[in-house]
C-alpha cells in the first residue's frame, strides 16, 4: 500500500512575508524491513501464494502456442515459395513473377501484423494487469515484489528483452527458467524476475492482488492490533476424584435470583430447599363417614405428637400458591415418618353439599431489599465491536450500521451508528447486529457491496437476509470497513 503526504513549512522573513516551503512526495511502502527488501512474512499474512512450477510452464505453452497460431499464414502460404528459391528451384525472376508471390507477401504481412498487435496487447496487459494470455489461462498474475501491485510495462519489457538474450547462450534460456527451483526466499523467483524485480503469484488459492477492495481489507486486517487476552478464569468443572472438596462450588439459586455458593453438608444429613418436610396424607371431608379424598398435602411438625393424626387445619387440599412457613436456619435430622392409619371409609352414600370456591389467598407484597432482589435482572451485554478506526461499540441491544443507517425496517427496531466513510463502499443500512448466546448475530441487510466473517484466515460471504454467529475473535467485513468481535 503507497501513500503519498506533503509537508508544508512555513518560515517567515521579516516584514517580507511568509515563504511556503513545499517538500517532495515522500512514499511510504508497507510490508519492507530494515533493510529495505520485501518481507516474505507479509505478502504471506495477506494471503498471496506464489505460483506453482508446473501451473507457470502450462501459462509459458499457451503464449508459445498463440504465438505459433498467428505464424501458421506466413508457415503456409509463404515458407513454401520461399524454399523453392533458396533451393534453387526458381530463379529470382521466377520468384517475382511467381503466380503465388502475391498471396505470399499477403500472409507474410498478415503474420507480421498479427504479431506486433499481439506482442503490444500482451506487454501492456502484462505490465498494467499482470496477465497474459497464458497467465489468465494458469490462473497467475504478475506483481512488483515490492508494491504487491502492477509491475509497470519497463519492468515486463525488460523481463522479456532478459529472456531473448538468455536464448542466444547455449542453454541460456534453460538455465534461466529453471533458476526459479533455486529461489533461496522459496517464492519462487527467477534470475529474470529478481532482475525485473517482479513475483508471479497463485490466484486460485491465494488473495487476487489486483482485487483493490480484498487488498485494502486484507492490509487492515495485518495492521490491526490483537485484541488482548483474557486472563485465565478458575474452573467450575466437577473434580474427577469424587472424595475431593472443591474450593468453589455454585449452588442452586436462591428466593433472590442469585446464584449461591452451596454450605457442605455432613453425608447423614437430610437438606432441607423449600418447604419444610411434607407427606401426603388422605383428607376426609367433614361429616359422619366422610369418603376420604386424595391428593391433598399437610405440614408436619418436627415435635408435634399428634402430626400423625388428621387435624382441622388439614381438612381442606392445599393449593400451589399457598405460602409456606421458611425454613429454620439449622433444622435437625429428622427421623422417619410414622404410619398413617387409614381412615374408616363408610359404604353408604354420603351427599356431598357444594361448598363455594375458595377465596384466593392475599398476594404476598416484597418491601425493602426483598422487593429489589426480586426484580428480574435485565442480561449484561458480554460481547462488543472494536472497528478498525479504535473505536469500540457495545452491543447490549440490536444495532445497525451503515452511513446513515434507518432502525425502523428492523423488526423490534434497533439502535443506528453513523460510520464514517469516505471509500462510499458502506450502504445507507448495512449491517444488523444483534447479541446472541455465545457471541454476536450478524445480519448483511442486502446492503451494495456485501459483508463476509474472516475467522482462522479464511473468508466467508455472508448472504443477504441469512444471519450469522460471530464469535470472540472474528473479524466481521461491512464494504472497506472491518469489526473485530470481543468479548467484555
Amino acid at each position: 500500500m503507497l501513500t503519498q503526504s506533503l509537508t508544508v513549512r512555513a518560515r517567515g522573513k521579516g516584514s517580507d512575508g511568509v515563504i511556503w516551503e513545499i517538500d517532495e512526495e515522500k512514499r511510504t511502502i508497507e510490508g519492507i524491513d530494515a533493510s529495505g527488501r520485501p518481507d516474505p512474512a507479509y505478502a504471506a499474512a495477506l494471503g498471496l501464494v506464489r505460483a506453482p512450477f508446473g501451473r507457470r510452464a502450462l501459462a509459458v505453452l499457451c503464449d508459445l502456442a498463440s504465438w505459433f497460431v498467428l505464424q501458421l499464414p506466413l508457415l503456409l502460404g509463404a515458407v513454401p515459395l520461399l524454399l523453392k528459391l533458396a533451393t534453387g528451384s526458381i530463379s529470382p525472376y521466377g520468384f517475382l513473377n511467381h503466380p503465388d508471390f502475391v498471396l505470399a507477401v499477403v500472409m507474410a504481412s498478415a503474420t507480421a501484423l498479427f504479431t506486433l498487435v499481439l506482442g503490444i496487447v500482451q506487454l501492456v496487459l502484462h505490465g498494467r494487469k499482470g496477465l497474459t494470455i497464458g497467465k489468465a489461462v494458469a490462473g497467475i498474475r504478475t506483481v512488483d515484489v515490492r508494491t504487491l501491485e502492477r509491475p509497470g510495462v519497463g519492468a515486463v519489457f525488460g523481463r522479456f528483452v532478459i529472456l531473448v538474450g538468455a536464448a542466444i547462450l547455449p542453454l541460456g534460456l534453460a538455465l534461466f527458467y529453471l533458476s526459479p527451483v533455486l529461489d533461496p526466499d522459496g517464492r519462487g523467483r527467477g534470475w529474470h524476475d529478481k532482475a525485473a524485480r517482479v513475483w508471479l503469484v497463485d490466484v486460485r488459492r491465494g488473495l487476487n492482488p489486483y482485487d483493490e477492495k480484498r487488498m485494502r481489507v486484507a492490509r487492515k486486517v495485518v495492521k490491526a492490533e490483537p485484541a488482548p487476552e483474557r486472563a485465565p478464569l478458575p474452573s467450575l468443572a466437577t473434580p474427577i476424584d469424587p472424595s475431593a472438596q472443591p474450593a468453589y462450588r455454585p449452588g442452586g439459586r436462591v428466593s433472590a435470583g442469585v446464584i449461591g455458593v452451596a454450605r457442605p453438608h455432613d453425608p447423614r444429613e437430610r437438606p432441607v430447599i423449600g418447604l419444610a418436610e411434607a407427606a401426603p396424607a388422605p383428607v376426609v371431608v367433614n361429616g359422619e363417614g366422610g369418603r376420604p379424598v386424595l391428593g391433598g398435602y399437610r405440614l408436619r411438625g418436627d415435635t408435634d405428637p399428634s402430626a400423625d393424626q388428621p387435624s382441622s387445619e388439614a381438612d381442606q387440599p392445599l393449593s400451589a400458591s399457598t405460602p409456606a412457613a421458611s425454613p429454620p436456619a439449622a433444622p435437625p435430622a429428622v427421623a422417619p415418618p410414622a404410619a398413617v392409619p387409614p381412615p374408616v371409609v363408610d359404604a353408604s352414600p354420603l351427599p356431598v353439599t357444594p361448598t363455594a370456591a375458595p377465596a384466593a389467598p392475599p398476594q404476598e407484597v416484597l418491601t425493602g431489599a426483598d422487593a429489589r432482589a426480586a426484580e428480574p435482572i435485565p442480561p449484561a451485554a458480554r460481547f462488543m465491536l472494536r472497528l478498525d478506526t479504535g473505536e469500540d461499540l457495545l452491543v447490549s441491544a440490536p444495532v445497525v450500521l451503515g452511513r446513515r443507517p434507518d432502525g425502523s425496517e428492523i423488526p423490534g427496531g434497533a439502535h443506528r451508528v453513523a460510520l464514517e466513510d469516505d471509500s462510499r463502499s458502506l450502504s445507507k443500512t448495512h449491517l444488523l447486529v444483534r447479541p446472541a448466546d455465545g457471541g454476536l448475530e450478524v445480519v448483511d441487510v442486502h446492503s451494495t457491496n456485501g459483508s463476509a466473517l474472516l475467522r482462522a484466515g479464511v473468508e466467508y460471504p455472508m448472504v443477504a437476509g441469512v444471519p450469522v454467529m460471530a464469535v470472540d475473535g472474528d473479524t466481521i467485513r461491512f464494504g472497506d470497513r472491518t469489526a473485530v468481535v470481543t468479548r467484555l
